[in-house]
């Protein structure tokens, strides 16, 4: 009784995360191709930015899960709270202190006059993901934390040596493909083969959305790993 219970809340928060996320993302995968190459153009995550050391910060998010499976969610949170700080701090700043040297090897161009969205959007997921840990599979939730912190940040750096462009996208191949196998061999750790699933839906979401993609990356990759397990009754 109590598993089906289980089951039935990640099936409703399933459908709940498919009306938030999946149908964005599955109305931006249908516009025509000449929409999504002018949404690629005028994207300025496509900007030649590389700014390593953010994608360092941003990769380090994968102490989180392990973090929490290892020591309790408990620390995990705490770690998040502490980074949520120093992001504020940062913020708060920002104005009188944008020309250091460290605000642009962190923050992009556009991100140096208004607030930073995009690592708010990074932590904001890492707590929604933890806090639904304690209502669904919590091998699914750090799992999917694994293809937002790895498979999104590697994906970059890859792709910068890559040479076959995605259709309508201004990322590479080389670059997802990278990414859906360093989450799925990290995030095999949690879910076993089920992070396999996770990480081509992670990262087709990330090569799919033009803008915030943090906010859509976790939740794709946890959607489909909660509806391949659900449907194929596949026990993590």
């Amino acid at each position: 009784m109590v598993y089906f219970s289980h089951i039935s809340s990640e099936i409703a928060i399933c459908s709940i995360m498919y009306g938030c996320i999946g149908f964005p993302i599955a109305k931006y995968i249908h516009l025509p191709a000449r929409f999504q190459m002018m949404a690629a153009h005028n994207n300025p995550l496509c900007v030649n930015e590389s700014l390593p050391l953010r994608k360092i910060v941003h990769m380090s998010g994968v102490a989180v899960p392990f973090i929490a499976d290892i020591y309790g969610r408990e620390y995990a949170a705490l770690a998040l709270a502490s980074a949520t700080l120093i992001f504020l701090i940062m913020e708060v700043i920002k104005p009188a202190e944008k020309k250091w040297y460290v605000y642009g090897l962190l923050w992009r161009n556009r991100e140096k006059e208004v607030f930073a969205l995009d690592p708010f959007f990074y932590i904001l997921s890492f707590f929604v993901l933890l806090g639904l840990s304690y209502f669904v599979n919590e091998g699914i939730c750090y799992a999917s934390m694994v293809v937002l912190a790895l498979g999104d940040g590697v994906a970059p750096l890859i792709g910068h040596l890559g040479k076959l462009k995605l259709p309508g996208s201004c990322k590479t191949v080389e670059g997802t493909t990278g990414g859906i196998i360093l989450s799925s061999i990290v995030g095999f750790y949690f879910v076993g083969a089920l992070a396999v699933v996770g990480s081509v839906a992670g990262m087709v979401a990330e090569c799919s959305i033009s803008r915030h993609d943090n906010l859509f990356i976790p939740f794709a990759a946890l959607m489909a790993m909660l509806l391949v397990r659900v449907f194929f009754k596949i026990n993590v």
